[in-house]
């Protein structure tokens, strides 16, 4: 089952971190997760920061989204 999860998955607040960087010209942090989630089920520590693989903090809310049309 392992081989079937990815140990990466882009969340909101990764692609928003990388967003306000990028609009500040920096595009690192588009690099490093272009490179870290084109092999999601590759272990890459080189790569991986804390926020990467920790599950979200509670002071996160949850939301529900539906896929009606």
């Amino acid at each position: 089952m392992q081989s079937a999860n990815p140990h990466y998955i882009l969340r909101n607040h990764m692609a928003q971190k990388a967003i306000e960087q990028a609009e500040r010209g920096d595009f690192s942090e588009v690099d490093r997760l272009f490179k870290l989630l084109n092999q999601p089920y590759q272990k890459q520590p080189e790569l991986e920061t804390e926020q990467d693989t920790a599950p979200l903090s509670s002071d996160v809310p949850e939301i529900s989204v539906s896929c009606s049309s």
